[in-house]
């Protein structure tokens, strides 16, 4: 379970945002195979995978809102004209980027 959480959080580019210490400690409790009896190690991974999760769940977010508006933007873009706008609606790195935009904008 550990291993598929990393190399899940590495696709998503998540990994990165842990410092390097966190990295090190989930790379280790990966290694050593051995069963988790220390409570303090234990607080420590249960922390880091938390972090993960919660970054995982920001990217979806982001990119639920990237979707949302590309549309909205693409249907503005047709509707006074532009034909060539269509495609925004499926480009992922438009959509990437209006979900991190408006994620830093905040709403409203």
């Amino acid at each position: 379970m550990l291993k598929r959480q990393m190399l899940q959080s590495i696709r998503t580019r998540s990994w990165f945002r842990l410092t390097q210490l966190e990295r090190s400690l989930y790379r280790l409790a990966i290694r050593l195979k051995i069963r988790l009896e220390s409570l303090e190690l234990m607080r420590a991974l249960v922390s880091v995978l938390k972090k993960l999760r919660q970054f995982g769940r920001m990217s979806y977010r982001d990119f639920l809102t990237g979707t949302k508006l590309a549309w909205t933007f693409s249907d503005a873009a047709v509707s006074w004209g532009n034909d060539k706008a269509r495609p925004w609606r499926y480009d992922q790195n438009y959509i990437r980027f209006l979900g991190k935009l408006y994620s830093r904008a905040g709403p409203g």
